[in-house]
């Protein structure tokens, strides 16, 4: 047999075994590179959305449970995640620094006290709004991302009182640990939930 033959049978054998000739592989490749650089970045972004909305409802839900103890008391979160209401919602979650934080799908959350004289001269509208507002409870959450940018960028605070409020948090001004046990001294920058 000459040699080909025995070239052609080689190939034909290669385009078989893989199904894709060499040129059409190389095609391939690039298409799915191309869906891959589109595509993840819109992955994403659809997960960061996905913390978010998720931070909030938990930051609402650990508010909620504030009620139930005294506006004056001082409330630990290993504290608040015991209570009934939060057992089957909260398995998820992880606490750290012996129970001061929760981490839950990509945020932190801390419950804070809040100073009620610089409070009224920042978001006098905010203090209305809520079952009891502002006013309602000083005790509040606060919640913020995990690793800004990747899970995560608005940082939320929702008082005892059921007040919600975000902050865009470009900067960032919360993220990781190193933001917590951060005093509340101002709301500059928040605003509330609609």
């Amino acid at each position: 047999m000459s040699e080909v033959v025995i070239g052609r049978r080689a190939t034909t054998a290669r385009r078989l075994s893989l199904g894709l000739s060499f040129s059409g592989a190389l095609s391939l490749v690039a298409v799915v590179s191309v869906l891959v650089v589109i595509s993840v970045p819109r992955l994403q972004g659809l997960a960061r959305r996905e913390n978010e909305a998720d931070a909030r409802v938990t930051a609402e839900l650990l508010a909620g449970a504030l009620r139930a103890w005294d506006p004056s008391a001082t409330v630990s979160m290993r504290d608040l995640v015991r209570r009934p209401e939060l057992a089957s919602g909260l398995a998820d979650a992880e606490m750290l620094l012996r129970g001061s934080l929760l981490r839950r799908h990509g945020y932190l959350f801390e419950v804070i006290r809040l100073n009620p004289s610089s409070i009224l001269t920042a978001v006098p509208l905010a203090l209305f709004s809520g079952k009891g507002g502002l006013l309602g409870g000083m005790s509040a959450i606060r919640a913020w991302p995990w690793k800004h940018g990747s899970s995560g960028e608005t940082a939320f605070l929702v008082t005892a009182g059921g007040t919600s409020l975000l902050h865009p948090n470009h900067a960032p001004c919360w993220h990781g640990l190193e933001s917590a046990g951060q005093p509340m001294d101002q709301l500059e920058g928040w605003r509330p939930v609609h």
